[in-house]
């Protein structure tokens, strides 16, 4: 009956946030933090309130006490219009907690320019963003864990540059472990890009979801589990939408899993956009995903991630 309930309470969220009514798009400025990070989290809707790992200081910060030592991770995408978008984090456990440091780089080929009466010129321009993230993750309570993010944004568009500093926080709560968590995220608070003499807020968003996880088989040598994941994301320029994924894992042999995955973001824009679908292959050590999402009309992304893990202790 639980599962039941817990599935039912996340089809009835993801579908009340794609009914609620959108906000003003595109009134924010550094929009390149409105882009998914990582493979996994893309296959799954960036459904990723819940994530653990380094690669959790995009999206929730107190997913970073889920670090046992040491990891590494990268991941990147060819965007749209021939954009490179690349992401880089880094988690340490140390003094009763874990710290992060995040990067992410967007980048964008040089365009051409052209005078008031639209003739072609023999120079171009070229545009870029990136963000650098410290955060750190500890035990709030028992089975609780908070985090928080300090990000310095920057951006360049030919000679011209602007730059803010904004927080990210949040929380994530094991209410059986193992099998059901929630996760909660305050991102970008605060901070202002300013060109010139034009300033833009950054795209604050409040991030609130779950994941409930299934065993189809508890044999230890044939183990398959079945998790669902789900955010409810209030976005400053798009308004309230919501994320859903499916995650598949099965146990391989003793020191490999193997995931499948399906999700869906609502309110993603073009026709056939939102969908995503991806596999992953944890080997202990070594994680490898990747992700494929329809861009409709703008065309189709690619995302590979790699996390490696170092040192063996146990988190807390």
């Amino acid at each position: 009956m639980l599962k039941i309930c817990v599935l039912a309470l996340f089809a009835f969220t993801a579908t009340a946030a794609d009914c609620a009514a959108a906000g003003s798009e595109g009134t924010s400025g550094g929009q390149f933090l409105r882009i998914g990070v990582g493979a996994r989290a893309s296959a799954l809707g960036e459904a990723a309130s819940t994530s653990s790992g380094a690669q959790s200081i995009f999206y929730n910060p107190a997913g970073l006490a889920g670090v046992m030592d040491t990891e590494l991770y990268f991941s990147q995408v060819q965007w749209i219009m021939d954009a490179s978008y690349s992401n880089l984090a880094l988690a340490k456990r140390a003094w009763g907690g874990v710290f992060g440091l995040g990067i992410n780089y967007l980048s964008n080929p040089a365009t051409d320019k052209y005078d008031k009466f639209g003739t072609k010129l023999s120079e171009t321009y070229s545009a870029s963003d990136m963000a650098v993230t410290l955060g750190y993750s500890g035990r709030l309570a028992l089975r609780t864990n908070f985090g928080a993010n300090l990000k310095y944004i920057s951006s360049k568009l030919e000679d011209e540059a602007a730059s803010a500093v904004t927080m990210d926080a949040g929380v994530k709560y094991a209410a059986i472990p193992g099998k059901l968590v929630f996760g909660f995220a305050l991102q970008n608070v605060g901070g202002t890009l300013t060109y010139i003499n034009d300033s833009d807020p950054l795209p604050l968003n409040v991030k609130l979801g779950g994941q409930y996880a299934i065993s189809l088989d508890k044999n230890s040598a044939t183990k398959k589990d079945l998790t669902v994941f789900t955010d409810v994301n209030s976005m400053k320029d798009s308004g309230p939408y919501a994320n859903i994924g499916v995650d598949l894992t099965s146990v391989y042999d003793k020191d490999t899993n193997f995931s499948m995955r399906v999700g869906y973001r609502t309110k993603a824009g073009p026709k056939s956009a939102g969908v995503a679908g991806g596999i992953g292959v944890d080997m202990k050590k070594y994680i490898i995903d990747y992700a494929y999402a329809p861009m409709g009309d703008l065309g189709n992304t690619h995302r590979f991630s790699v996390t490696v893990k170092f040192g063996a202790k146990k988190a807390e």
